[in-house]
């Protein structure tokens, strides 16, 4: 009986998703996409004004006079499954707050904080191509015994290669226009190389989200990273540029980007019932005057203002939260404690990890 015992079990550890019943992480980010149209839905003002798009077409797409319904039509997957299912920080409205620490209010001093827990005004505080000298906790993560060399990064801004500093962290960093950063790229993963080079470049070094969806999902499938990160930017993007519609637009897709790695986590069973989502931004955008929305940092008032949800592994369902304060310099060591790794850079300003995603 002993034998038997042995024998099924080597044969159980050697079947797909068996010996992975590990914990799985998927962090996403949304640049510069701000906690009222999340919250809230299109707002009133911007979705009626013809000098930031076709007022009929947004409206007849995500205008509802109900904000539950607003929202809804915005993010359907959000509002029907994740609201219901996980955790959703930031509604103001509701007296919930998230704020980030750094005092930039921009995307690489944002995204520094988000991933190593603590803002460095001293050393990141331009968009350059600065190499970061802080280790992320996705570093750590990669250089651990549980996920070495099973991280993997996507970004439609190519300054996350910089972000993660590739070299040193050893994370492969697929932003901006960078192809498959694989030895044997899968067919999918040709195709979209092929189609990297037809799409048209409207930004300098930034791709549409779209390239960044497909390259991370086709990674999913075919090199089952344990750690992925995503980072979206079409959001931040139109809204620099002063089109709402746009801006929504984006949302609304990356809304079906979320669920369609959600419905592949759970049909795989190296990540089914094993994969935590944490979806967060790098810094908010102003509110005050008709303009300020396309704005953010420093100069802007309140673009200070983040979110952040999560679902899946390990989750409570709590939905939107009503009361409490939170930072993006948490969102570091709340990773490492699911991933069950130790983080500890010496930082007097690093946040607590979120219990509130913890279930503790």
């Amino acid at each position: 009986m002993c034998r038997l015992f042995v024998k099924i079990l080597c044969v159980l550890l050697f079947l797909p998703g068996f010996a992975m019943a590990e914990q799985k992480l998927v962090l996403i980010t949304i640049d510069g996409y701000r906690w009222q149209e999340l919250f809230g839905g299109a707002d009133a003002t911007l979705i009626n004004n013809p000098a930031f798009g076709n007022v009929k077409l947004m409206k007849d797409s995500y205008w509802a006079d109900s904000r539950d319904v607003r929202r809804q039509r915005l993010m359907p997957f959000t509002w029907s499954y994740i609201a219901k299912k996980g955790v959703m920080i930031g509604d103001r409205t509701e007296g919930c707050c998230m704020d980030v620490t750094n005092k930039m209010w921009f995307s690489y001093p944002g995204y520094n904080e988000d991933l190593c827990g603590y803002a460095d005004d001293q050393d990141i505080h331009s968009n350059g191509p600065l190499l970061n000298p802080n280790v992320t906790v996705l570093e750590v993560a990669n250089h651990s015994q549980k996920y070495k060399n099973s991280v993997l990064a996507f970004g439609s801004w190519a300054r996350f290669i910089e972000i993660f500093n590739e070299k040193r962290s050893g994370i492969k960093v697929n932003a901006g226009y960078r192809h498959a950063m694989t030895e044997n790229p899968s067919e999918r993963e040709q195709f979209l190389d092929t189609l990297t080079g037809y799409v048209p470049k409207l930004w300098e070094i930034e791709r549409f989200d779209f390239l960044t969806h497909e390259y991370a999902l086709e990674a999913m499938k075919a090199h089952h990273p344990k750690v992925l990160f995503i980072g979206y930017g079409d959001t931040d993007a139109w809204a620099h540029a002063g089109k709402y519609r746009m801006y929504l637009g984006a949302v609304h897709s990356v809304d079906s980007f979320i669920k369609e790695l959600w419905n592949y986590a759970q049909s795989d069973p190296f990540y089914k019932d094993q994969t935590t989502f944490i979806v967060t931004c790098d810094h908010g955008r102003g509110d005050i005057g008709i303009n300020a929305w396309r704005s953010h940092g420093a100069q802007t008032p309140h673009s200070s203002q983040t979110w952040l949800m999560a679902f899946g592994k390990g989750i409570p369902a709590r939905g939107v939260l009503t009361s409490g304060k939170y930072f993006n310099n948490q969102i570091a060591l709340t990773i490492a404690k699911i991933l069950g790794i130790e983080y500890r850079p010496n930082q007097k300003k690093m946040g607590r990890p979120m219990a509130v995603l913890l279930n503790e």
